[in-house]
């Protein structure tokens, strides 16, 4: 089911990577100016481009597992078909986008559908995303510190050159251009993966579904990209109410592209993983299976909000 997944990231991030390089690149350089006003405004700009992107991250991540839920209570007879599969693209707002999520949902998982619907709901219109634009911020801060920085190894005086990196415009942007294109990229695909995986999580849990998806496996890409830590946790099993997801849920680190991915209780059997008296075999995590240096470890991201950013 990745495919859906990765015709999402690319259709979002059409639609959304110029938007967050710009209201980026715009904190950055109210930032720099020491424009409170305007750094509220980028500010503002920001935290709604991510509610947005990670909200419909979500209901895309939910839709999934809906429809495969589907599939498996109708024998596999229901197939996703070219045209309903990019229907689970959305191409409307945030909001649009939940309200379309229930009336897509098939017949049997309405009120499954509708129940995390409303959760979601309730997440986002909290302002969840604040966090996420509070880190961007104290990004920003960092990188607007370090251009400050480095003018002074040039031989300017601390002082001499604040005021000339607050009165050009020019320079600022064409001394954070490359990082602001770089980390925008960096905070869209990490926080769309996280709501996601959210979204997933969120909905496999209902009562309804688990009763025929019971388990996620941790799927890493494996290339040459795939970093050792995420690599250790490729093909394993757990059932979707296992602790053990609280520490590998991904994404495990910035712009990591691991997945979690359906296993239904037909596939289950078929692999010789479900006892006579029902019982479910899992795997067992293995000590290099982990999440990135400094990056989250504090749980699902559907337990604790919108995950990091």
């Amino acid at each position: 089911m990745n495919l859906e997944v990765d015709r999402f990231l690319e259709d979002m991030e059409g639609r959304y990577a110029g938007h967050y390089r710009a209201a980026i690149g715009d904190l950055v350089v109210a930032m720099a100016r020491n424009r409170r006003e305007a750094v509220n405004d980028a500010t503002s700009v920001l935290r709604r481009l991510i509610g947005e992107t990670m909200g419909v991250g979500e209901v895309l991540g939910a839709s999934i597992v809906l429809h495969r839920a589907a599939q498996i209570a109708d024998g596999g007879r229901a197939m996703f078909r070219d045209d309903s599969q990019q229907q689970l693209l959305p191409s409307v707002t945030f909001s649009e986008s939940v309200a379309d999520m229930v009336k897509r949902a098939p017949v049997a998982f309405r009120n499954a559908a509708d129940r995390t619907a409303r959760r979601i709901s309730d997440l986002y219109s909290q302002g969840g995303m604040v966090a996420f634009a509070r880190s961007a911020e104290q990004t920003v801060t960092e990188k607007v510190q370090e251009i400050i920085v480095q003018a002074m190894r040039e031989g300017l005086a601390e002082g001499t050159a604040g005021q000339m990196i607050r009165e050009n415009v020019d320079l600022i942007r064409e001394r954070t251009d490359p990082w602001t294109s770089a980390y925008s990229r960096t905070v869209f695909r990490t926080n769309v993966n996280t709501a996601v995986t959210a979204g997933r999580f969120r909905q496999a849990l209902d009562q309804d579904v688990r009763a025929v998806i019971p388990c996620f496996r941790f799927d890493a890409v494996g290339d040459a990209d795939t970093r050792d830590n995420h690599e250790a946790a490729d093909g394993l099993i757990f059932k979707t109410t296992n602790p053990v997801w609280t520490r590998i849920a991904p994404p495990l680190g910035y712009n990591c592209r691991c997945q979690v991915s359906l296993v239904t209780l037909p596939e289950l059997r078929r692999a010789g993983r479900v006892s006579s008296s029902g019982e479910i075999k899992e795997d067992t995590l293995p000590a290099g299976a982990f999440p990135d240096e400094g990056f989250r470890s504090n749980g699902r991201a559907d337990l604790f909000g919108l995950g990091a950013a």
